[in-house]
């Protein structure tokens, strides 16, 4: 009972939350803060599937989160923008196209951690680190040197995305967002942590050699984490 409980309490909480920010009674200032709460939550909770419930230690996680920023952010102004010439739908799709964008974004993020993982998780000890934190540099420098997506100076014309949601009903669609797929990653994590890939995950930090004795297959439930842990932060970004 006290689960539900706790449950229906924070639906209040963010119910409450948009209410007031639709009425204008927290300002963009308390709204972009609460935001950033909401993403960061996304963040260290991917994080710590990693860094905590595996036992691994991981550098890139910002890599991911770059990759599904800039996936989904090109894909918003490809479907709704102008910057690249007339947008694929119409604004009424806005809220049926966006959020599958977003999955989109961290489901590329999720396959790139591929390049990562797979590598990684032969070997042991500090291997990962390492390999993550150049991906990390790798990413940097290749974004910075694309042009067509702004270099350097980041890549622009998201709000035409926004505007379309503004045009149907003015309200604050993008704490909205992040609300929602705050809580759909919580649910997500507590979900798999007590699955049987979950369960794995967690022998494998107490004793992976333990674990591969008791026919747990190490190897691919750490890609399955490490997989889902990007994915996630891909959404974030």
């Amino acid at each position: 009972m006290m689960k539900y409980s706790l449950n229906v309490l924070l639906v209040v909480f963010a119910a409450l939350l948009l209410v007031t920010a639709h009425f204008g009674w927290i300002d963009n200032y308390v709204q972009i803060v609460i935001m950033t709460i909401g993403i960061n939550i996304i963040m260290s909770t991917s994080l710590n599937l990693i860094n905590g419930n595996m036992g691994e230690f991981t550098c890139g996680h910002a890599a991911f989160m770059c990759i599904g920023a800039y996936i989904s952010s090109i894909l918003s102004v490809v479907c709704f923008g102008t910057k690249f010439g007339d947008p694929l739908f119409p604004a009424t799709a806005v809220f049926i196209v966006f959020p599958i964008i977003l999955l989109i974004g961290g489901f590329v993020a999720a396959l790139s951690s591929l390049l990562v993982s797979i590598p990684s998780f032969k070997t042991r000890d500090d291997y990962l680190a390492i390999i993550s934190l150049a991906v990390n540099y790798m990413i940097i420098s290749a974004l910075s040197n694309m042009s067509f997506i702004g270099g350097s100076r980041g890549f622009q014309g998201m709000k035409d995305t926004v505007w379309a949601m503004i045009d149907i009903f003015d309200g604050p669609w993008m704490m909205f967002w992040v609300i929602l797929f705050t809580a759909l990653t919580v649910w997500t994590i507590r979900r798999f942590i007590s699955s049987t890939y979950g369960k794995g995950v967690n022998a494998i930090c107490q004793d992976e050699v333990a674990a591969e004795i008791m026919s747990v297959n190490t190897n691919k439930i750490k890609i399955v984490n490490f997989m889902l842990a990007a994915g996630l932060a891909g959404c974030a970004g």
